[in-house]
């Protein structure tokens, strides 16, 4: 039964994901962060190395995710903000996953949540301008 539950959660996320627009994958990303520096943060708390590494390792994997999807040919400064930002936060990962200091967590969650809360609160007419820039970019 619990492996049923499972299977119907990763199917439910990957049609989830299947159905979004950029914009909503970029929201799954980075509440999929959150939700893995939690886990990793009561893994470290609980001694539980095996899922603390699991989690950073996703963490890691999510922010190389958001660092491949930026667009260095339209937005070459933000881009390079912005990669900067996810590099250094994997690399502070890194050091959590040898130093164990949950505070560091804190700093990348810290760092991360102005830019998932702007990333959440662009206004919908904005979306929709992004959305068409894509769409031409594509075709072209």
């Amino acid at each position: 039964m619990r492996n049923n539950l499972k299977t119907y959660q990763k199917i439910s996320k990957e049609s989830n994901l299947i159905a979004s627009d950029p914009h909503q994958i970029i929201s799954l990303l980075y509440n999929g962060i959150f939700e893995s520096l939690k886990l990793s943060k009561i893994a470290i708390t609980n001694k539980n190395l095996d899922l603390k590494s699991k989690q950073l390792a996703k963490a890691v994997n999510i922010f190389r995710s958001l660092d491949d999807s930026l667009d260095f040919e339209s937005e070459p400064a933000i881009s390079k903000n912005f990669s900067e930002l996810y590099l250094y936060c994997i690399s502070t990962l890194a050091d959590v996953s040898v130093s164990l200091d949950s505070k560091k967590i804190d700093e990348v969650i810290d760092l991360i949540e102005p830019l998932s809360s702007a990333w959440k609160n662009i206004p919908e007419d904005e979306k929709q301008k992004g959305l068409v820039l894509i769409q031409a970019k594509e075709s072209a």
